[in-house]
Formats: structure tokens, sequence, C-alpha cells
């Protein structure tokens, strides 16, 4: 991304992202080179807090994307431990001919997803409707 000011300078934001996406970094680059490009008579019609005010909801919604990021990792790991835990007990799943119930034999992993293998058929996890001993 390339940024010209009044005075021909050029800020460049060289990082490995998506395109159309902005940092923290690209937000202060663009901001410096408004800040070194305002007119001194103030007709730029900038006003300094709002590059604050901007600053701040920017860094807000970077922090809440890396809490969603997070929270979604821990799913992740919450959904793989669950799933490791019914190996060897017995489970009902619901499916379309009606309730099976089975003994998981093992736990196979697709597109991140957990599919307990009961009587050597994958079965989506949400469809486990009870957990019980062997």
């Amino acid at each position: 991304m390339k940024i010209s000011g009044v005075g021909n300078q050029v800020v460049s934001a060289q990082t490995e992202k998506a395109p159309g996406t902005l940092n923290v970094q690209d937000f202060l680059k663009i901001m410096t080179a408004q800040l070194q490009n305002l007119d001194p008579m103030g007709e730029s019609g900038a006003d300094s807090t709002e590059y604050i005010n901007q600053m701040a909801q920017f860094t807000m919604l970077e922090q809440l994307s890396s809490l969603m990021a997070g929270m979604e990792n821990m799913s992740l790991l919450t959904q793989q431990q669950m799933s490791f835990s019914l190996v060897g007990k017995n489970v009902q799943v619901a499916t379309e001919e009606g309730t099976l119930t089975g003994v998981v034999e093992k736990v196979r992993y697709r597109n991140g997803q957990a599919y307990p293998v009961i009587q050597g058929v994958e079965y989506p996890l949400g469809a486990v409707t009870e957990v019980g001993e062997k």
C-alpha cells in the first residue's frame, strides 16, 4: 500500500496480510503521513482528536479479533479433549433412521471436526446424545 502526501512523500507498508486489511502499524504510518502533511493554516480539515479516537477504535477492534481467535482455538481444544474421552464409552447417536447405541472405537478428525466411529461408521460429534460407561 502506498500513500502519497502533499510533499511527495511516500509511505509504504510492507506486511504479509490479506489484501485490503490494515493493522496498527499501517494505521500509524497513515496517521504519520497525514500529520506530516497538515496545512499549518488549519484548512486541511483534520482534527487531531479524531486521529486519537480512530486509533483507539482500531486498537480495540484488533484486540477483539485476537480474543475471538483465541476463543476459537480454545473451543477446538475442548472439542478435541471431549472427543478423546469418548473412546471406549457407550454412546447413543441420533441418526436419520433413529437412535443407535454402541461403543466408540476411535475418533477421526476431518476438516477440524471430530467424528466418533461406532461399529465402523463415522458420526458427527454433534449427533451424540448420550454418553455412558461401557
